[in-house]
């Protein structure tokens, strides 16, 4: 039988906290449901782990006909993909791109394009990304958005603690700038310097350490905001906390974004995603039925439709509604399909 190894940050065996590592957690579990030979070399945090590295080598060198799924876009995954090119034998490696990374590095020629030439098929999250892969040389590019393994969806007239006079907005991401954060302290406080107090945002996510006091000193003058912690979506009950909120805030403007994950998490709870005109943000929020789209790096932009949703919080309910049914879209069932799998060559 034909082995399939998956080289890929998939959470280090605990509950995956970035997009990369729970879409990679969630493909390793699908595939393996699928009954698919798969075995997974899971990258998460192999500088502190360097005997990954000794295992990764090991597999490449004794298993020559198996098939290698990349799965993520970082400079490491470069340097792996250029010692493929090295080996006696050729591989067969498919690269599952996350973020857009890869192709803007190719095109900005922070990398070099020749190397990717033993990559069978790029599958990417997006028309754009299959836009600049094919503006690089290669047309071997397949678009497979982003997905999850979607067993519950919560119900939203069952949610605990509603406060039906303030609306609740949540952030949910790694808490960096590039994120958002900052954007969405500074709307706030716009908003408050207004009058506008019924509404309160709650962050979640692993704070980035070099951002930790200011993001504290921005908490503590914030009075209508607070951190929540990490929130587990790897159990229902995490849903049911997420969907006790009204609105998604995601006015990222990061570098590596893609298809984030998280949007497909506020879709499963019902949520409507206020987001930046970023990357494919606007190809997955459909402006005014399953959230609102921004321009980047404007904070007044987001405050005006902060304001709009808080005097007018009737206008969530039918956008809840349109949010939960396209969830099942990205369902990973429906998006990794049986004939993609051949197409691939991971079933026959």
């Amino acid at each position: 039988m034909k082995s399939n190894i998956l080289i890929a940050p998939c959470g280090g065996g605990r509950i995956p906290r970035n997009g990369a590592s729970a879409k990679n957690y969630h493909l390793a579990l699908y595939l393996k449901s699928k009954q698919i030979p798969l075995t997974v070399v899971d990258t998460e945090a192999w500088r502190k782990k360097p005997w990954i590295l000794l295992r990764l080598l090991w597999m490449i060198l004794t298993n020559a006909k198996a098939t290698y799924i990349v799965g993520t876009d970082s400079m490491s995954a470069y340097r792996l993909i250029r010692f493929f090119n090295l080996l006696p034998h050729k591989r067969n490696v498919i690269y599952w791109t996350i973020g857009g990374a890869v192709a803007q590095w190719m095109k900005m020629g922070k990398v070099k394009s020749k190397p990717y030439q033993i990559v069978r098929y790029f599958l990417v999250e997006g028309e754009a990304m299959k836009q600049t892969f094919f503006e690089c040389g290669y047309e071997n590019v397949i678009v497979v958005p982003n997905f999850k393994n979607i067993n519950y969806i919560p119900k939203r007239d069952k949610c605990h603690n509603k406060d039906n006079d303030t609306v609740q907005f949540v952030f949910l991401s790694r808490i960096i700038p590039q994120k958002g954060c900052d954007l969405i302290f500074d709307a706030m406080q716009q908003l408050n310097e207004k009058g506008v107090f019924n509404f309160h945002t709650v962050f979640y996510g692993p704070i980035e350490p070099s951002y930790e006091k200011e993001f504290q000193k921005k908490l503590q003058m914030t009075a209508n905001s607070k951190f929540g912690g990490f929130l587990n979506l790897h159990d229902t009950s995490g849903y049911d906390i997420l969907a006790d909120y009204d609105v998604m805030l995601f006015p990222t403007f990061w570098s590596g974004e893609g298809f984030p994950g998280i949007i497909i998490d506020a879709y499963i709870s019902g949520l409507p995603v206020i987001a930046s005109n970023w990357n494919l943000n606007k190809d997955i929020v459909v402006d005014g039925e399953t959230g609102y789209i921004i321009p980047p790096h404007n904070a007044a932009a987001l405050a005006h439709v902060m304001k709009q949703i808080i005097e007018n919080k009737q206008i969530l309910k039918e956008m809840s509604a349109n949010c939960q049914k396209k969830a099942m879209a990205y369902n990973t069932k429906n998006v990794i399909s049986d004939a993609l799998l051949t197409t691939i060559g991971l079933i026959s």
